[in-house]
């Protein structure tokens, strides 16, 4: 019995082993020293990298895999070009250089008709894109429904962008995205050129605790953002999100509000372009 038990083990370990060496066998680019497989840790491999053009010496990455007979296959030279550099800790190099604004796919092949593919954008510099999704009005304080429906319905086209307009942040130190830098706004989807403000991050007061909060500044007007539960009220109308942010509008409600009572404007922000149903 110990005797086939032995034998049922050796032969799971064989099979084990194998897949290992199939997996290991995959072409695939990495970054870093070498390239980390175990599953369950962070790995280092990648089908994909971003470029910027105030970056222009772009990036290096590793390739494993395949029979070692590497040739590469430059889908655009006009938005990125790839070369082998020198070979590091035992892997093949490849240096990925920015040449214009735009999305390639750079593959790699080897002797065999194996291959791997990059997904390279190149962007002019680091920025983060924020769609307007949903935005919504919340009255807080003791206020009848009559009362709150008129207050919502007085902010309609009251704000400049709308859904499925956008803020473009650009910062001015890409290790802090956001510290501050120049804010660009786009209204709505259709518009071709951006309005450009600034962005900053700022302290708010509320109470006795300061937070932070977000500055938009733009098109002569001013938004003070916040996140997180809104004050006096742990209901809104939007669902909790990473990117709800609001700003209280009370003092430039068109129609009276109740003595009291606040007014919050919400915009739900995606990273995705997409326009959320009520």
């Amino acid at each position: 019995m110990k005797y086939i038990y032995s034998i049922l083990m050796l032969i799971s370990l064989l099979f084990v082993g194998t897949a290992c060496e199939n997996d290991y066998r995959d072409m695939v680019f990495f970054t870093g020293d070498a390239p980390i497989y175990q599953i369950g840790t962070c790995d280092n491999l990648t089908g994909s990298v971003n470029l910027y053009l105030t970056k222009p010496d772009g990036i290096v990455v590793g390739v494993d895999g395949g029979d070692g007979n590497y040739s590469i296959v430059n889908g655009d030279n006009s938005i990125a070009t790839a070369v082998f550099v020198k070979s590091e800790n035992g892997y093949q190099r490849i240096q990925v250089t920015p040449k214009t604004e735009g999305q390639v796919v750079i593959i790699v092949k080897d002797g065999s008709g194996n291959s791997t593919s990059l997904q390279i954008t190149v962007d002019e510099r680091m920025k983060l894109v924020l769609y307007k999704v949903k935005e919504g009005i919340v009255v807080t304080g003791e206020v009848t429904e009559e009362q709150k429906t008129e207050i919502m319905n007085a902010f309609v086209n009251t704000f400049t962008v709308k859904l499925g307009g956008s803020y473009e942040l650009l910062p001015d130190d890409e290790y802090e995205m956001w510290g501050g830098g120049v804010l660009r706004v786009r209204p709505d989807d259709s518009t071709i050129a951006p309005m450009i403000g600034q962005y900053e991050r700022v302290p708010v007061l509320e109470g006795e605790a300061e937070r932070a909060g977000l500055l938009f500044t733009y098109n002569e007007e001013k938004h003070l953002y916040r996140a997180g539960a809104l004050p006096e009220t742990t209901r809104t109308s939007l669902e909790s999100a990473q990117w709800d942010l609001w700003e209280d509008v009370t003092e430039i409600c068109p129609v009276e509000v109740p003595v009291g009572c606040k007014v919050y404007h919400i915009e739900r922000l995606s990273q995705y372009n997409y326009i959320e149903k009520n």
